[in-house]
């Protein structure tokens, strides 16, 4: 896999951050896609400005990445991601919209195009998209968060299908409650932190580093050559414990 060209969407913070970081020095070709800029830039990580809810422009812009260096994709990694938390009963359409276009459609378009292009090269490809312990569990006052996540977790069974026949697998990373710029106020909340770290069996939460190995894993075609439209839940034992 070294020196193979990943897309990472979301990769300027956060979980798609240490994604980045880790790919790169493990030698990959590792292209961050992300509306915002990274915090710091690293001139070896390729970095291209784009709002993944642009839908109509999704091609164009991988071709505008791929193109000048006649690149070949061999894997993407979709980690964009918001969450707009509100009271179901106040829910407006504007942040419903929103979320669901950032953390269902967007990676819809981005899966699209880079299987396109994996097929038109025959590359045996994979996909790895991250949802969230909220495609499993009902999170209080987040529906379109709860619903895109969801969403997302059965798209990636529904691609697995479709491009099996392609040889490209599509794989889920499901992560618990992370220490990340998006879960920075209830991280700041000393008792909501503590009791969502007592609702798992690690009791704390995750740093974004403990999901890079296993995006590697799932990248990794000779490693997990047959695992396709799976979910790998990495939340300390949240989603299984009992009393």
């Amino acid at each position: 896999m070294k020196k193979k060209t990943i897309l990472v969407s979301g990769g300027s913070s956060g979980i798609g951050r240490s994604i980045c970081y880790f790919l790169y020095n493990k030698r990959f070709h590792v292209i961050n896609i992300d509306k915002k800029k990274p915090i710091k830039k690293e001139k070896d990580i390729e970095f291209k400005k784009f709002d993944i809810t642009q839908f109509k422009n999704v091609k164009k812009i991988i071709y505008q990445i791929l193109k000048p260096k006649n690149l070949k994709i061999y894997g993407l990694v979709n980690c964009a991601g918001i969450t707009i938390s509100k009271n179901s009963l106040n829910y407006d359409i504007k942040n419903w919209n929103k979320t669901i276009d950032t953390n269902l459609t967007g990676p819809f378009f981005l899966c699209q195009e880079v299987s396109k292009l994996m097929i038109k090269k025959k590359i045996k490809g994979s996909i790895v998209n991250f949802t969230s312990i909220s495609s499993e569990l009902a999170m209080p006052d987040n529906p379109a968060y709860n619903a895109s996540k969801a969403g997302l977790k059965h798209l990636t069974k529904s691609l697995a299908v479709d491009l099996s026949k392609h040889f490209i697998r599509v794989n889920n990373i499901s992560p618990g409650y992370t220490k990340t710029d998006m879960n920075k106020k209830s991280w700041q909340d000393v008792s909501l932190r503590k009791k969502r770290s007592s609702r798992n069996l690690m009791n704390r939460w995750a740093e974004p580093n403990e999901y890079n190995e296993a995006v590697m894993f799932l990248l990794d075609n000779k490693k997990s050559s047959y695992i396709t439209g799976s979910d790998i839940i990495i939340d300390g034992g949240w989603t299984i414990k009992g009393l």
